[in-house]
Parts: structure tokens; C-alpha cells; sequence
């Protein structure tokens, strides 16, 4: 819950006082506090402000509030914060807020005095048993305080993404409501700290998280990286927070995610700060492959977008400065490597590890006492070049497949061996690959291997063939449609795009985000936003040019990438040419004369009926089943590449598909291919498309 302490708290304290003789006093002898709350939950300024608790036991019931300031954050560790708490005396008289004498509930209504914009307020419930002894709640040492903030709604802010060259751009408070926001209260000097020294580097600090007006008290936050943690101006951010805490986050349309959050990593959506060749895909590249690689199966983190707020001063808004104040730009909100948040339905409690640490476990399951043991043992066997019954014991090989392809069709230039990944193992020892840093995506160039130890097991001719079953249906799924509602790549930018460009409004994220850093002092890199045509440096370097030099360049950028956009079919890997490059790669890799050939399918009579073409190989191999399989399209949140319904037939061309799979309103995409006695999959048929009015 957070300190949606400051929602609601159940908290019992005992005490074994003596009662004084005539004194109200529970008759077993104890002090309790329970339920906790204020009312309003968010309050507004000018607004009162009710707190209530229910109190036994006691002769005295106080309030204590803490007021701080914009610009005058008190940490937990500061001296301030033990001596600057105002008494209010809390009553049970039924009167001035307190609904009715003698129930128990305690109550009293804070004056609007402290309902400022942008003021956090901090309270206890301290009460005094007869024998005179005190007891506070919360008793929580993490948290030792409820907490409100007092948020008024952003203040419109204009910026230009060149001061005095290029016109000021005002975005409206209207707009600014569009975007999930995180407010991070602090001090302004541990901020400049954390962010732009480097002997600062991963230290702690401590401050406050609001999210949708609850507040997270005493979390503590650092920079993030390694070799980039400081190098771009716009750097990244970890916030931890408390046990028992935790963050109950939601994506950018507010679909819940499957878990809450005990961290938030921010990422500054700026690509790569070396090789800035896509500033201005504002996060696209992260937020688009991560919810590819999860709609694959590959165990995968969330990401979304926020506006990232940091109060650090007493104004909000600066009229003289357009790089100060609370509104710090768009950043990409990223999950841990923590098996509940890795799929959209929660996974197996397991390990997970980063091969980019040392220390390398991020999570043990309860009672597993091994868990190092087991990634070493795990790790060695992939570099001892195994036996295929060793890969197929230990490795998660569908997940393997879809991870590699993707990796080939989204240009994962960076990644390698030692980093940039992790893995989750199931409960039953098989370990997925788990993608990570995806800030170098797009790139037809190599800046790393693109491989991963578990590589390996393509040595293997059935492995391999299985892996190329798997390229040709991602070909298929995602990259053969790059329309804006064709369920596939195209249709995911376009989702995922809309968040950053709502309707309605002549200004969009990206932009505002390249006014907050484009020529912000602390960039390494000034005026990269947005250049047209650009040269990236990886790999022998290579250019990039958009359609158009702006947010909607960047989606059609992206997209041509994963598709067959090019004009002129003669694909190599790392040829240095983005167009097509993605579904070039991809399309190598998964050739393979000898698969079957294509069915046609229809759909006799107009029921849920479908019949295929009959089986036929080039090969000459016998035909081993017909697989069918149902897609929805046309709605957010609908992909082909999702696993929706699928079956194998033994024998026949035909097959009846049940009618609740096609229960709710929208477009369904049905399609067949064949496997043969070898193995091979052909490519899946051109889809029959079913529509539900």
C-alpha cells in the first residue's frame, strides 16, 4: 500500500498500564490505535483537511504535523525532522469535525493554513495512557509518519528547444494531464549530486515519491549505469522502496500491472548518450521492444512512460529559466528483474540473475538456499559446448528462440556475452534469457555481438530447425504488417505512440521533452534532438534519415525497420541500411528451402468452420499435422504475436474452432501451416479475417 499509510493504517499497540481509579481506560488494560486516515485522501489547497483515529485506552490523543516546504525537504536524517512537529489536540466530543461523542473515534481537522501547493504534510497519532506512558502511530521504522501532499495539478510550462533561436512553445496544464506523473521531493543539492557526480556514484539519497496523490515517504533513490551512469546530461534514476511499501504502478493507458513495484528504474528515453543517432524516439525504442519480447514469451520487465517531477524549489515554474523547476521531461519507467513482473500473468516464483554483476542473483525464491550454485553450474555448462540433451534439460528453448529473434528483427546492436541480459530460471531448472538496457535498438550495425551465451545450442541441427520455425513465424505474426491496426508492429508503435501524442493537442511529449534537454547545461550532447539526416557510429557507422524530422519520423523510422520496406531486396546483416534491416536479418536467418509449402485457407458456409489447401513439400517429406491458430487485431492491446488460441490436427484439412473464441467484439485473424516428418514449419497462410460486431 505505500504509505497509503496515509489512506489507511490498522495498527494495534499494547501496553499494560495500572489505570488510574475513575478513568476511562480500556478494561483489559491496553492503548490501541487503529483506522488511521484523512480525509480528503488528495487534498486540494484552501481545502481542511479531517484526520481520524480509533483510539482505546487513552487519557490523551494528539496529532502531530510536520509541514515542509517546496525547497525545504527534510529527510528523515535530519535533525529537523525529530524536533519540527506541531501538537494538534485530537476530541471525541462530537464536535468541530468529530462526528459523534463517545464513539471512540478521535478527530481533528487540520486548518486550511497547511493546504498549500505542492506541501507535504506529515503526521502521527501519539496518545497518552493513564498511567501517562505514549504511544505513537505508525510504528514503522522505515515510515515512522502518515503522509499527505497537497497538489493543486501541474502549472503549464514553456520551453523552446533552442533559447533564443527557435520560438517558445507553451504546454497547457490540459495536456500536461495526459501523462502519469512521479513527483520526487528532495533537496536540490543530493540531487545534483546523485545525478552529475561521479563520486556520488550509486549512493543513496533520501526523499519522498508521490504517485497518484499517495504518498511513499523516506525512499530513497540514486543514479543508475555504469560506464553511462553520468556521460549524458539526462542520466538514470533507480527509487527504492520501503518493505511492505511497495509501488501499486500502471502502464501509461492504466492497465495494473501484474504486481506492485519495489523499485523504479528511469531511464531518460534518449538512446544510447554515446551514439545519440534516435534522440527524440523519446523511449519508443525501450517501451516498444520490451512489450515485443513479452509478447513472445520471453520473460521480460515492464516499461512505460511518466513525466518525472522533481521538487527541489520553491517555484514550480521558472519565468526566467525554462530548465528549472519541478518538471525534469518524459522518462521510461522500468521494472526489476523480479519473476512477478516479468509477464503479464504472474510467473513461477524463481531465480533471476544479471550477468552484468558480479554479484550476478537479483531474486532467490523463499527457501532456496542454492540459487548461486545453481547459475554457476547453469553458466559453465553453456560455455563447455553441451550435448543437445544438455540444452534441452536446461534451457528454455522456446523462450530462447523468440528472444534471439527479436533480437535480430529490433537490431539489438549492444548486446553481448557479459551483459546487457539476464536469466529467469522455472521451477522446473529450465532458464529463459531476460532481455535488458535496450537503449541501442534500430541499429543495422553492430556495436556488440548481438549473441548471448546461450547460443550455443543452434550448434545443434534440431535445435536449429526449431529456431528457424520460430523466425518464420515471428516474420509472420509481427513484421508482415506494418499497418497502424494490423495487430502487428505497426499497429504496437502506433498503441504505444498514442500515448505520447494525444489527440486534441497541437504540442506532444517528444517535443516537450526536447525543450526541457535539448540545450539544457548539463547535456554532453546539445542540439541532438530531432537532426535530420543523422550518422550513427557503430559498427563502421551508418545513416539514419526520417521521413519526417519529428516523433511520427521516429514510429515510420521503426517500423520500416521490422518490415520488408525496402526498395530493393538485397538484405545482408550489418549492411548499415535501417530500411528492412530488422526483417532482412530475421529473414537470413530463417531460410530454409525445404519447408512445406503455404496452405490457402477458407471459410466454407460462413461458420467457425475453416479448411486448409492440401499439404505439399518441396522436399518431398510426408506431411506430420496441420496447426491452426486464431489472432485478435484492431484493438489496443490485441497482437498476433500474442498467443491466443491455437491446435494441432493429426489428420484432415479442416477444422471447427469453438464459438467462444470469438466472444468479444473485434476483428480475429485465422490462419494454418503445415509441419512436416522432419520438423519444419511452413509459413502460416494469409490470415481469413473474422470480424465480431
Amino acid at each position: 500500500m505505500g504509505t497509503a499509510w496515509s489512506v489507511l493504517l490498522t495498527l494495534v499497540i499494547a501496553l499494560v498500564p495500572s489505570p488510574a481509579a475513575g478513568e476511562a481506560a480500556d478494561p483489559r488494560g491496553t492503548a490501541a490505535i487503529s483506522n488511521v486516515r484523512h480525509e480528503p485522501v488528495t487534498p486540494k489547497p484552501d481545502v481542511p483537511v479531517l484526520v481520524t483515529a480509533r483510539v482505546t485506552g487513552a487519557t490523551r490523543v494528539t496529532l502531530k504535523v510536520q509541514a515542509v516546504a517546496p525547497g525545504k525537504y527534510i529527510r528523515k536524517s535530519d535533525p529537523a525532522y525529530q524536533k519540527d512537529w506541531t501538537d494538534l489536540p485530537m476530541r471525541d466530543d462530537g464536535k468541530e469535525g468529530d462526528k459523534t461523542a463517545g464513539d471512540g473515534i478521535y478527530s481533528v481537522r487540520v486548518p486550511v493554513s497547511y493546504q498549500r501547493h505542492r506541501w507535504l504534510i506529515r503526521y502521527r497519532v501519539v496518545v497518552a495512557d493513564a498511567a501517562g506512558k505514549a504511544v505513537r502511530a505508525p510504528q514503522d521504522q522505515d515510515c515512522p509518519n502518515f503522509a499527505w501532499w497537497c497538489d493543486a495539478g501541474p502549472a503549464a510550462w514553456t520551453g523552446s528547444p533552442e533559447p533564443g533561436k527557435a520560438p517558445a512553445v507553451t504546454y497547457p496544464t490540459a495536456f500536461l494531464a495526459t501523462l502519469q506523473a512521479l513527483h520526487l521531493l528532495a533537496r536540490a543539492e543530493d540531487v545534483t549530486k546523485s545525478q552529475w557526480d561521479p563520486t556520488f556514484h550509486k549512493k543513496k539519497q533520501e526523499g519522498t515519491l508521490i504517485y497518484r496523490g499517495v504518498v511513499y515517504d523516506h525512499i530513497h533513490y540514486r543514479n543508475s549505469g555504469q560506464v553511462s551512469a553520468h556521460a549524458g546530461g539526462k542520466n538514470k534514476w533507480v527509487v527504492k522502496f520501503n518493505h511492505g511499501h511497495h509501488l501499486p504502478f500502471v502502464d501509461h493507458d492504466g492497465v495494473p500491472f501484474p504486481a506492485p513495484w519495489d523499485e523504479v528504474r528511469l531511464n531518460p528515453g534518449t538512446c544510447n548518450p554515446f551514439i545519440p543517432v534516435l534522440r527524440g524516439i523519446a523511449g519508443l525504442d525501450e517501451v516498444m521492444s520490451f512489450r515485443a519480447y513479452r509478447l513472445a514469451g520471453v520473460p521480460s520487465p515492464p516499461a512505460t512512460w511518466v513525466q518525472w517531477r522533481v521538487v527541489t524549489g520553491a517555484e514550480e515554474v521558472s519565468a526566467r529559466d525554462q530548465y528549472a523547476g519541478d518538471l525534469w521531461g518524459l522518462y521510461v519507467a522500468m521494472g526489476d528483474m523480479k519473476p512477478k513482473l516479468l509477464a503479464d500473468r504472474k510467473l513461477p516464483d524463481g531465480v533471476t540473475v544479471t550477468v552484468q554483476t558480479e554479484k550476478a542473483i537479483k531474486h532467490t525464491p523463499k527457501g532456496m538456499t542454492d540459487a548461486k550454485k545453481e547459475w554457476e553450474k547453469f553458466r559453465s555448462g553453456m560455455q563447455s559446448d553441451p550435448r543437445e540433451d544438455w540444452w534441452r534439460r536446461n534451457l528454455d528453448l522456446p523462450a530462447y528462440y523468440s528472444f534471439h529473434a527479436l533480437n535480430r528483427l529490433l537490431g539489438n546492436a549492444d548486446l553481448r556475452s557479459w551483459g546487457n541480459h539476464g536469466y529467469y530460471r522455472r521451477p522446473d531448472g529450465h532458464w529463459a534469457p531476460i532481455p535488458w538496457d535496450l537503449d541501442m535498438m534500430f541499429v543495422p550495425r553492430p556495436n556488440q555481438s548481438g549473441e548471448i551465451d546461450a547460443i550455443g545450442c543452434l550448434k545443434h541441427p534440431a535445435i536449429a530447425l526449431e529456431y528457424r520455425n520460430r523466425a518464420r513465424e515471428i516474420l509472420d505474426l509481427f513484421a508482415a504488417d506494418g499497418s497502424e491496426r494490423g495487430g502487428q508492429v505497426g499497429q504496437l508503435v502506433a498503441d504505444l505512440g498514442a500515448a505520447l501524442t494525444p489527440k486534441g493537442y497541437d504540442v506532444d511529449w517528444p517535443r516537450l521533452d526536447e525543450a526541457r534537454w535539448n540545450y539544457h547545461p548539463r547535456m554532453a550532447m546539445k542540439g541532438a534532438y530531432f537532426v535530420n539526416p543523422a550518422v550513427g557510429q557503430h559498427g563502421g557507422g551508418w545513416k539514419r534519415k526520417l521521413a519526417t524530422p519529428d516523433f511520427a519520423g521516429f514510429c515510420k523510422f521503426v517500423v520500416d525497420f521490422c518490415t520488408d520496406s525496402r526498395p530493393v531486396k538485397n538484405y545482408v546483416p550489418h549492411d548499415g541500411d535501417p530500411r528492412g534491416h530488422g526483417w532482412g536479418y530475421l529473414a537470413h536467418e530463417a531460410k530454409d528451402d525445404k519447408i512445406p509449402v503455404t496452405p490457402a485457407v477458407k471459410r466454407p458456409g460462413g461458420k467457425f468452420r475453416f479448411e486448409a489447401s492440401a499439404f505439399d513439400s518441396p522436399a518431398g517429406h510426408r506431411a506430420a499435422a496441420l496447426e491452426w491458430r486464431v489472432g485478435r487485431v484492431g484493438r489496443r492491446g490485441w497482437y498476433e504475436l500474442d498467443d491466443y488460441w491455437h491446435k494441432k490436427v493429426a489428420s484432415g484439412r479442416a477444422v471447427d474452432i469453438p464459438a467462444a473464441v470469438f466472444r468479444e467484439q473485434g476483428e480475429y485473424r485465422v490462419r494454418a501451416r503445415w509441419r512436416d516428418g522432419s520438423g519444419r514449419c511452413g509459413h502460416w497462410s494469409m490470415p481469413v479475417t473474422v470480424t465480431v460486431r
